[in-house]
């Protein structure tokens, strides 16, 4: 996906606002080179202030970019910087389900997301010299019907603790998924081929102007 602008991506420094490992290896998959840098942004941003949960999503997304690129520029060479930035939520209806606050609340939506379909929501934010461009990528995942008890296994693993909706489609909560309507890896955390569009966008078209 990225052929066409292989030969130019090694003159640029590109940062994943982000201190997941877990997008950092995706990134790493594309054949890109990319460090972690985690952003300060405070993620207090109020969703009734914004129309679409995308434009929310990537409300946030865009303040991670924004404060990264703003202190790594600060201390060089700002035209050869490309910040990367992702958001992932989850939601159910209209109410997002972030991450737990502790097992009880991770039992709760699993619970609550038993035999019903939830809906990803991955924005990105590329930012760079000439200017930013943005995304939201959507993916609906079906659970099956869960016992209690498999609820209960899962959460004692740890697993669900420290991500999105209370699961992980790329560890053991794959198994609890009964399919997906979408990018894989929108759901887990940035979506791969939407990304590589843009990225070629970026080259062929922002910077070469």
């Amino acid at each position: 996906m990225l052929a066409p602008i292989k030969h130019l991506l090694g003159n640029y420094r590109i940062v994943l606002a982000s201190g997941s490992p877990r997008r950092q290896e995706l990134v790493k998959m594309l054949g890109l080179n990319a460090e972690l840098c985690p952003s300060t942004f405070e993620e207090n941003l109020r969703l009734e202030d914004f129309q679409e949960f995308s434009d929310y999503i990537e409300a946030t997304a865009l303040g991670k970019a924004e404060e990264v690129y703003s202190r790594l520029s600060s201390a060089g060479d700002s035209k050869h910087l490309i910040v990367i930035a992702a958001d992932t939520m989850v939601t159910l209806g209209k109410e997002i389900y972030g991450k737990p606050k502790d097992p009880a609340d991770a039992k709760r939506m699993l619970t609550n997301l038993s035999g019903t379909s939830n809906r990803v929501f991955s924005g990105v934010v590329l930012k760079h010299a000439n200017g930013i461009r943005k995304f939201t990528d959507t993916a609906d995942v079906y659970f099956g019907n869960l016992l209690p008890e498999q609820i209960q296994s899962y959460v004692d693993s740890g697993d669900p603790l420290d991500k999105a909706g209370a699961y992980g489609v790329q560890g053991p909560g794959g198994a609890l998924i009964h399919r997906i309507d979408g990018d894989f890896y929108c759901v887990m955390g940035l979506p791969l081929h939407r990304l590589c569009c843009e990225l070629n966008k970026l080259f062929l078209e922002d910077l070469s102007s």
